[in-house]
């Protein structure tokens, strides 16, 4: 960004960390100069709630945050509805923020969000990547790696948290460094159409899996599929919720699925991994197996997103439905049984 558009927060006095009932919470109360006060609430997973409403003051500001918290029946409660609305929000969150990007280069009509990027659009968004000078920025083919791991994994991670990762920046950092605000937009508009076309891909019945990387030659061997980056990619976005991956890793198929990955993208993954990814032709052929683990992997979590989704509906209306009448989820059983009960998911 240039000095111009510079400009620096002000935090109160009264941000705060709370700690209760096995979580804790950072609540950021800030505003710029000219500007009221802007209450936060950042759980310990770094799922971040932002009121719209801004403050006169800054204990206005607090008062707020604590009777949420109250409202919500407590600090566990209210970071589990903070999750379940993360999850339920990020792709219109991420349309909301491609949006934004379009004015930064009118060229026609705006463009389909879920229209995945052109040959030319992948060209230069790899170059701007290239370009970054920062040491953890990712390449195209790691970033299509990690979109991929965020696109079909278990739980929904807000952009607040990858995104910083894949420009190389500091936590919270959701635009990349550029010239212009205007600059910075259109390469998170870029980013985020590439994440959403990945998405869509899942969602196709039967889903349409595309895994990006290069072909690189070398020497006399000749050409060959390189996925190793795209691997760490898809590494680096699992280690982005590994808790919530275990039980695949965990799981004989899954461990399977996950093992081309592994022994291309993770550290230590395995004694013989050496031995197994020593030539090109080891590699490559190992690249081969992706595109059929993803699918794999992506169909064992489905059950699991769709019944997080009912859920969250079924939460939704809990104010309406009786305990003993019948889960709106469509499961036969009782509410108060299924998904009215506060630890078990069906």
């Amino acid at each position: 960004m240039t000095d111009d558009d510079d400009y620096e927060l002000i935090h109160s006095p009264l941000t705060q960390t709370h700690s209760a009932e096995g979580h804790t919470l950072q609540i950021e109360i800030y505003r710029s100069a000219d500007s009221p006060w802007i209450l936060e609430i950042v759980d310990e997973q770094g799922t971040s709630t932002v009121w719209d409403e801004e403050f006169e003051t800054d204990s206005a500001a607090l008062e707020a945050a604590l009777a949420a918290i109250a409202a919500e029946g407590g600090v566990h409660n209210f970071v589990m509805q903070a999750q379940q609305a993360a999850r339920e929000a990020e792709p219109e969150q991420l349309r909301r923020l491609a949006q934004m990007a379009a004015p930064a280069r009118p060229k026609g009509p705006a463009r389909n969000m879920l229209l995945p990027l052109s040959e030319e659009e992948l060209a230069e968004l790899d170059g701007f990547l290239l370009e970054l000078d920062a040491e953890e920025s990712m390449t195209l083919d790691m970033l299509d790696g990690f979109l991929h791991a965020l696109a079909m994994g278990p739980e929904t991670v807000p952009p607040s948290r990858w995104l910083p990762r894949v420009w190389g920046q500091s936590e919270g950092a959701m635009l990349p460094p550029a010239d212009s605000l205007d600059e910075a937009n259109h390469w998170l508009g870029l980013v985020t159409r590439h994440f959403n076309s990945i998405v869509a891909g899942f969602e196709h019945r039967p889903p349409l899996v595309a895994p990006c990387w290069p072909t690189v030659r070398f020497g006399e061997l000749g050409e060959f599929e390189d996925a190793e980056m795209w691997a760490c990619g898809f590494v680096e976005g699992v280690q982005l919720n590994r808790p919530a991956w275990q039980p695949l890793l965990e799981h004989p198929q899954g461990q399977r699925w996950y093992r081309p990955i592994g022994l291309l993208g993770a550290d230590d993954f395995s004694a013989d991994q050496d031995e197994l990814t020593r030539t090109p032709e080891q590699r490559a052929a190992l690249a081969a197996e992706i595109e059929e683990s993803l699918t794999q992997m992506h169909a064992f979590w489905l059950p699991l997103r769709q019944a997080m989704a009912e859920r969250g509906q079924a939460q939704r209306l809990s104010q309406k439905v009786g305990r003993n009448e019948p889960c709106p989820c469509g499961s036969g059983k009782k509410f108060k049984k299924c998904c009215g009960a506060p630890s078990e998911l069906h």
